[in-house]
């Protein structure tokens, strides 16, 4: 890890690029898409941890439960850790913004203490989307965390005073809680690498809660705003992935990163869920895709099965017989 950062940091001082300052980031996200307004994580809706469609209490986290996380935690206690919210902060004809508050550490019911806040802005007019981190400090620890009750704005200009809570509380300043653009374009998991697809994902984690926007195909531009985030793009090398006739991506866009190597297999009953107990892995849980499954097996494997095997063979090999790839921003190439 050491040695990484001394790249990166001996990468800066050759090029001479300064690193983009959340504010600045911010501010782009603000003008080019909305502003971001302070929230409360404690409005938001609670994502249910169940087993065998039972809650669970909110304490110890179970190793698995019927619909887990899918978001890769290296310190969470498992992918069932209950207390975790959502909340849309904007869903209109503009745009999208949408949040959520994770607890990686149990912790008693109602605690205001959170692990990880994630926001996604998306704008409904030209796609350009942008990503916002905050990180509780290592190691993580019951009594402590980032305080849920107000969070400050990430897209307000330094000299721009965070707004008071409506019970008076004032937020920490943005830098003191959100990453900075480089830390969140360049950690793992990356925000880029798992929304290949689109700005939202859908999971049946999180769609247990009303708190997602959609914009299946509407336009996506992930990497026109920030510096860091294009070039985390551009060395990804992402794209979207079809087929002529596909009816898996007759509903949505399949990205050629996570979509392909992880989501591709997990939501058709092809691979476990990590965390997912025995009730995730029967038909029609173990099959999410597509949503609201009312599809027998037999029903399930004649509508999507080739479409499928299709999709996967065009993971493996973009420039297969009938893959058509799909570029972020506009624009095609397939391949005879």
């Amino acid at each position: 890890m050491r040695y990484v950062l001394l790249l990166l940091l001996a990468g800066t001082v050759q090029t001479g690029v300064q690193a983009e300052t959340l504010a600045a980031y911010g501010h782009q996200c603000a003008e080019q898409i909305a502003a971001i307004p302070a929230f409360s994580c404690m409005a938001g809706q609670e994502v249910p941890i169940t087993q065998d469609g039972k809650p669970v209490p909110p304490q110890p986290a179970p190793a698995t439960c019927d619909r887990p996380s899918l978001l890769p935690q290296a310190d969470a206690q498992s992918q069932c850790v209950p207390g975790s919210r959502a909340l849309v902060l904007r869903d209109d004809k503009t745009a999208q913004i949408s949040a959520i508050c994770r607890k990686q550490v149990a912790r008693p019911a109602g605690s205001p203490l959170f692990d990880e806040i994630n926001v996604i802005s998306h704008s409904l007019k030209d796609g350009k989307t942008c990503w916002f981190t905050a990180k509780a400090a290592a190691p993580l620890r019951e009594d402590r965390g980032i305080d849920g009750r107000w969070v400050p704005s990430p897209s307000l200009l330094p000299r721009q005073p965070q707004p008071p809570s409506p019970e008076g509380q004032r937020p920490l300043p943005a830098e003191k809680v959100w990453l900075s653009p480089r830390e969140v374009a360049w950690s793992q998991p990356a925000c880029v690498s798992c929304h290949d697809s689109g700005p939202f994902m859908y999971s049946p984690y999180i769609a247990q809660t009303t708190q997602l926007p959609g914009d299946p195909f509407g336009f996506y531009q992930p990497k026109a705003i920030g510096e860091d985030f294009k070039k985390a793009w551009v060395r990804l090398n992402a794209f979207g992935i079809t087929t002529r006739g596909n009816t898996c991506t007759a509903c949505h866009r399949m990205g050629n990163m996570n979509s392909c190597q992880v989501a591709l297999q997990q939501s058709t009953g092809n691979a476990p869920q990590p965390g997912g107990n025995a009730w995730s892995r029967r038909f029609p849980q173990s099959h999410w895709m597509s949503p609201g499954n009312l599809h027998s097996q037999a029903q399930w494997n004649e509508q999507f099965a080739s479409s499928l095997q299709q999709l996967a063979a065009c993971c493996a090999d973009p420039k297969g017989p009938g893959c058509q790839v799909v570029e972020y921003g506009g624009g095609s190439r397939s391949w005879p």
